[in-house]
């Protein structure tokens, strides 16, 4: 079965395509908690319209196999960062600005900013990264 791209929401407007095998696998993956909004990591989503684009043919099965591999680098390397950084939750916006001024030691840090913290910190040159993934949820 090939993989289709849909549309979602989630409840804070932000919108987003993912491949999924089918609908019934997204509602799957969104009741088990692996299905969240890569911007702000809510996981209240749901199917936006749109037209599903499904591949078939042979040059997109192969296409589809080097999105696979894509994917799992990705996934590897977003593994590594949370794996090597310290969560510090709603905390973020203000550690960061502490390591940005050198009041706390520089390290990497996960956590939870919300949308305007994150545009703030990038007004004041604070460099930040959304990778859409909680540190303490378990990745699949």
């Amino acid at each position: 079965m090939g993989l289709k791209v849909f549309n979602f929401i989630c409840e804070n407007g932000h919108t987003f395509e993912a491949m999924v095998p089918s609908i019934e696998a997204f509602e799957e993956q969104k009741k088990n908690g692996f299905f969240t909004c890569p911007v702000c990591n809510s996981n209240v989503i749901s199917r936006a319209l749109s037209a599903p684009h499904i591949q078939a043919s042979s040059t997109q099965k192969d296409v589809s196999q080097n999105t696979v591999e894509a994917m799992h680098t990705v996934y590897k390397t977003v593994k590594k960062i949370l794996d090597e950084s310290e969560f510090v939750g709603d905390r973020f916006a203000d550690e960061a600005r502490s390591i940005h001024r050198g009041d706390a030691p520089d390290r990497l840090i996960t956590g939870t900013p919300t949308s305007e913290e994150v545009s703030e910190l990038r007004d004041e040159g604070i460099e930040v990264l959304e990778i859409g993934l909680k540190k303490d949820r378990s990745t699949n």
